[in-house]
């Protein structure tokens, strides 16, 4: 990792000014003596200073840098900072700070103290809660209080007022449901912190015995307060698998409205969280969802996908949604699909005659119309078909679509992922099938060339397909011969799929030797893929008794039988991975390492894990624990530190280890950046706000300069949820050479759509690869660092779309 530098600090002093505007009002700290001017100078520069020791302090998670003069400090800048810091580091060690933090009279001190809380209150579930349910009524009754204006108005359902007061919100969800021509919702600034959801959401999160009477008391409450309490209750229905019956009636009534309240869509929330319903409330569910329907906004997602729990009775509406183009958005439609699934039969019977009015026309002209966003709902659709069906014609004349003549990549690119969609759905368990071979028409073969059975298919969407079909059934003789085809060389994506089916096919022979070659490879994601594989299959990596050499071990009657032996190949190639820097900075790559040498109990990987168990990344200490566990035979715990100050209990606290300051501190973006995006589906921009996240910023800015994302794939479209790119090799794993792994510069603010993110793999994993929102998800809100907004419809391209080039302006 790079050395800590002082300049590091002073570039951080430009943070002062975005945090202080958060909630679009002044510094509500003391104002100073009007006879102190001369001291007033100095007073500024030492807040200034202590800024950019508390940043710093959050990048190498130090949380005993962090003072209580630090949280008791007359500047509200320094008081803010000092709670970002604490709730970003977590755990035992920023826990007393963040209970100081919650007694501030800020607004956005509260919220971050909030958020922290409910991130870190394992094993302190009820005291947690009881204290942030006692600062919310305090709150409520406490005078002169900064508290951050409310967005949650009737008329821009789906906001809710979570933290929402940018007032570009509805046009970044108008320009989902239009094209996205709209501004994004970046233009007003970052989005405000509101401590009245932080709060509830922090209930939520800590799932303790009186969060959900709590919460549902709170549906009761201001139409604000009861927005933040349903999306509370979907992230405890998320930990508990569950809600009461009552719970549940509660959200119904209050999203079905009455006489003398409007409905609120967002209660409809937490049902879609759960898995199983009630019977006795499935009725009601899909009355209440159903109504919604008629009612434009963001949150009509959550009514779409509560149908999904509402049983065959729902079906009707779901195909409703799934075909109604115009009428509803893009996300709602996938959504649609999705919950149809979930559906059974029933589902699948709608699904087969949702496809069947879904194929686009052969013509030509017609066929330029794929690159929109409704393409998404065709595609979803048919991942969402369990087989041909009732589909059988609708999807054979699908698999043989014609490509245009001379059409672009990125029609032929569409065209494929309809036509290999379909071809894979016909060919059941044959992966010789005509059809499926020559379904993929992005890179064609010479002219009057046939499909070879016996070789691997060129281009990514039908080598895909192809490893799909041939992991569904016994994987012996010629199929087995084929998967080593596609496991061994070829398309990188097909090759991870193929080396993902040997943990579920016992019955393959020579797994250890494509296991090694994997492991010997030069993309993360490759290595990543077979050292998961290992961990949770670690006899694949066993030579087979009677090759090579042999260990002996009693059998149960005493008598001595060969014991299968770890590839040498394969221990070799972990013990070398764990010693290699670059891999130590790539969270993800060496957590999967890890946990492949745990699970084969390397003896001579000892030493290293400890080393690891030292990592200033929480993810790799967590790996390291787990794996020295296994070879010792007793819980280890890699999170001890040198003690610190006293806790509130008196004991002394721990902290982990720290990391060093990174490299884009020296040099930070101070200012909105704005990426413009040439690719497949046309011209794409996002803004890029350093506000609530400077590093991460300063990190995708300095990227785009260097032509880091010029060519990139974009290699993961959810349609209706996510697109997602910046991965080194299109596979969505790593980061670029030299570049440790990000810290997590999390915060509670709302994922809406277009809102832009940081890709993860786990805490303090991201690197360079970015996501933009189709539609609200509350779900991610605070798990996920954001760093703008986007503008343009993003939901319009598909997986294997290429990012031509960024031109970057501030």
């Amino acid at each position: 990792m790079p050395r800590r530098r002082s300049s590091s600090l002073l570039a951080l002093l430009a943070l002062s000014q975005p945090l202080a505007a958060c909630d679009g009002q002044p510094a509500s700290g003391p104002a100073p003596d009007a006879g102190s001017s001369a001291a007033a100078p100095a007073a500024a520069g030492a807040a200034q200073d202590r800024l950019g020791v508390l940043l710093a302090a959050e990048q190498r998670r130090a949380a005993l840098e962090v003072s209580p003069a630090d949280q008791q400090s007359r500047d509200v800048d320094v008081r803010r900072a000092a709670a970002r810091a604490l709730a970003r580091i977590g755990g035992d060690a920023a826990r007393p700070g963040l209970v100081r933090a919650l007694a501030d009279e800020d607004d956005e001190v509260i919220a971050w103290a909030a958020y922290g809380l409910g991130s870190s209150c394992k094993e302190h579930e009820g005291e947690t809660a009881s204290m942030l349910v006692a600062r919310a009524l305090a709150r409520d009754a406490g005078p002169g209080l900064s508290a951050a204006p409310s967005a949650a108005a009737p008329a821009a359902p789906g906001t809710g007022g979570v933290a929402a007061a940018s007032a570009a919100a509805p046009a970044a969800s108008a320009a989902v449901k239009g094209g996205g021509a709209a501004a994004s919702a970046a233009s007003a600034g970052p989005p405000r912190l509101d401590a009245g959801g932080a709060l509830a959401r922090a209930i939520g999160r800590c799932g303790a015995e009186a969060s959900e009477p709590t919460l549902v008391a709170w549906l009761e409450g201001p139409r604000e307060r009861a927005v933040h309490a349903a999306y509370a209750l979907g992230d405890l229905a998320a930990i508990k698998l569950k809600l009461r019956e009552e719970t549940l009636v509660a959200l119904l009534n209050l999203a079905s409205g009455s006489a003398a309240s409007p409905p609120v869509p967002e209660a409809l929330y937490p049902i879609g969280r759960i898995e199983h319903v009630p019977l006795t409330v499935i009725p009601r569910i899909r009355d209440v969802a159903a109504a919604r329907l008629a009612e434009a906004g963001d949150a009509r997602l959550f009514a779409v996908r509560a149908l999904g729990r509402a049983g065959e009775a729902a079906v009707g509406e779901l195909a409703r949604v799934l075909t109604t183009r115009g009428v509803f958005t893009a996300s709602e439609r996938a959504e649609a699909a999705r919950a149809l699934k979930r559906l059974g039969a029933p589902g699948q019977r709608a699904l087969a005659e949702a496809v069947a009015s879904l194929v686009p026309s052969a013509d030509p002209i017609a066929l330029t119309g794929l690159v929109s966003e409704d393409f998404g709902a065709l595609l979803t659709a048919l991942e969402a078909l369990g087989a041909a069906g009732a589909a059988r014609k609708p999807l054979r004349d699908l698999a043989a679509l014609p490509p245009p003549p001379s059409a672009p990549a990125a029609i032929l690119r569409r065209v494929a992922w309809l036509r290999c969609g379909a071809a894979r759905l016909l060919a059941g368990e044959n992966f010789r099938d005509p059809l499926l071979l020559g379904c993929d028409v992005t890179t064609p073969d010479d002219p009057g060339s046939k499909p070879d059975a016996g070789a691997p298919v060129r281009g990514s969407i039908g080598a895909r397909a192809v490893v799909e079909v041939i992991g569904r059934g016994a994987i012996t003789g010629a199929r087995l011969a084929a998967f080593r085809a596609y496991a061994g060389s070829g398309d990188l994506r097909a090759r991870e799929a193929a080396i993902e089916l040997i943990a579920s096919h016992e019955e393959i022979a020579g797994a250890p030797e494509l296991l090694a070659k994997a492991l010997a490879a030069e993309e993360p994601g490759l290595v990543a893929a077979a050292a998961e594989v290992i961990a949770r299959q670690p006899q694949r990596a066993s030579e087979a008794p009677g090759q090579g050499k042999r260990k002996r071990r009693a059998g149960r009657e005493g008598k001595d039988a060969p014991a299968a032996v770890t590839s040498p190949a394969i221990e070799a190639a972990l013990i070398a991975i764990l010693d290699r820097p670059a891999a130590r900075d790539d969270p993800e790559l060496i957590g999967a390492v890890i946990d492949a040498a745990g699970a084969l109990a390397l003896r001579q990987a000892e030493a290293r894990l400890e080393e690891l168990c030292r990592s200033s990344y929480p993810t790799t200490r967590a790996h390291a624990g787990t794996a020295l566990g296994v070879l010792r035979g007793r819980k280890v715990a890699c999170d001890a530190g040198l003690p610190g100050d006293a806790g509130a209990a008196g004991r002394p606290l721990v902290a982990p280890p720290v990391g060093e300051v990174p490299s884009e501190a020296s040099a930070l973006v101070r200012e909105p950046t704005v990426l413009t995006f040439d690719t497949d589906a046309g011209e794409l921009t996002m803004t890029l706000d350093p506000a609530l996240a400077p590093v991460a910023v300063t990190r995708f800015v300095d990227l785009a300069r260097l032509g880091y994302y010029d060519g990139k794939i974009v290699h993961r479209v959810v349609p209706g949820f996510v697109t997602q790119f910046g991965a080194p090799f299109g596979d969505g794993a790593g980061g670029p050479p030299g570049r440790p792994a990000l810290r997590c510069e999390t915060s509670p603010v709302p994922f809406e759509p277009l809102r832009v993110g940081v890709a993860l793999a786990g805490r303090d994993t991201g690197s360079s690869q970015l996501f933009v929102m189709h539609a609200r998800a509350p779900h991610l809100d605070g798990q996920y660092a954001a760093v703008g907004a986007a503008a343009g419809p993003w939901a319009a391209l598909v997986d294997g779309d290429v990012i031509r080039s960024v031109k970057v302006r501030n």
